[in-house]
């Protein structure tokens, strides 16, 4: 008994010094990667007022919600969040200002993202989609339960 209890510890030589981390790349098992750009084009403006808009053209069904962070690149901050509707294959933000009015000139991230399911999206999306599973291309994944979810990051100068 007290051999069974001290080989089944569970450790071995190999396992207790290396100390190294490593992550496993998965493959792309479903292909949801593969295939056209989704996001054809992606512009954020400047107005003359000094607000922000975006806007661009993206192969998500009519009526998709797709939420849109800026962040400032230096430090990874968000300044600004919004959602938008596609119409027409095309989205385009009201303008927009960060917490303390204009948001400054500087290089920022573009955050974009879509969650497939019932909570973001309406029962039209949801059907022409196949709940967001027919749709492939950069950007496209799936969440820890299966969903489609679209997340892309563009850079961008303001």
């Amino acid at each position: 008994m007290l051999l069974v209890a001290v080989t089944g510890c569970g450790r071995s030589k190999n396992s207790a010094g290396s100390g190294d981390l490593s992550f496993e790349s998965l493959s792309d098992t479903a292909g949801v990667t593969r295939g056209a750009p989704i996001l054809t084009t992606f512009e954020p403006e400047r107005l003359p007022n000094g607000l922000v808009r975006v806007h661009g053209l993206v192969d998500f069904p009519e009526g998709t919600r797709l939420q849109v962070s800026i962040n400032r690149k230096q430090d990874h901050a968000m300044v600004a969040r919004l959602q938008v509707l596609v119409n027409g294959g095309h989205f385009v933000s009201p303008p927009v200002m960060g917490e303390r009015g204009t948001l400054p000139p500087g290089d920022y991230d573009f955050e974009l993202l879509a969650y497939f399911n019932d909570a973001w999206q309406s029962p039209d999306v949801m059907n022409s989609s196949h709940r967001g599973l027919d749709l492939r291309g950069p950007g496209m994944t799936r969440d820890r339960i299966g969903d489609a979810v679209f997340h892309l990051h563009r850079e961008g100068r303001l």
